[in-house]
């Protein structure tokens, strides 16, 4: 694996990409960046709002143009929403500049978090379970490094780091 700019974070919604991307971008030195922080930005509304006055299909146009545009930037962790890997073009732009991530976190985990916010799951087990199995072979696929989520999120942060250093990244 080439150490590349950026650290990209993949994973289920729930699975605690920006609790993780704010330790890591601490232990780094980078600066932190949440996907879903930008489409909010970007579209002057929240991500529920997007889905339910918008629809998933434009929240999707608005992830990838986000997308384009983080993966431009240089010396990020970047946090992306569950669905990023939905789209090649996401993750092709975000791999070109990035490493990339995926943080495996049991669906039974995710439930048990507070996840009634995320509009795709709302904390229902059966609908994680669901997503889950539509979505691992595209999170297996994109990942240069997986990492179980079974853990405090500063020793995953601490995980990837080690990952990183230990494939010839320097960070």
């Amino acid at each position: 694996m080439k150490y590349k700019k950026n650290l990209v974070l993949i994973g289920m919604p729930g699975s605690g990409k920006t609790t993780v991307g704010k330790h890591l971008a601490s232990l780094t030195a980078m600066t932190f960046l949440d996907l879903d922080v930008e489409i909010e930005r970007a579209s002057g509304m929240d991500i529920p709002r997007i889905f339910m006055d918008r629809g998933e299909a434009e929240f999707r146009k608005l992830e990838t143009i986000c997308a384009c545009k983080a993966a431009k930037l240089s010396g990020y962790v970047i946090a992306c929403g569950g669905g990023i890997i939905l789209r090649e073009e996401n993750m092709e732009a975000l791999g070109e500049t990035g490493n990339i991530i995926f943080l495996d976190r049991s669906v039974e985990d995710i439930c048990a978090s507070d996840v009634s916010g995320r509009p795709l799951i709302g904390g229902n087990l059966e609908r994680v379970q669901t997503l889950y199995n539509q979505r691992i072979a595209l999170y297996r696929k994109y990942a240069e490094i997986t990492v179980d989520c079974g853990h405090s999120p500063e020793m995953v942060a601490q995980m990837i780091w080690e990952a990183l250093r230990e494939q010839g990244g320097t960070v």
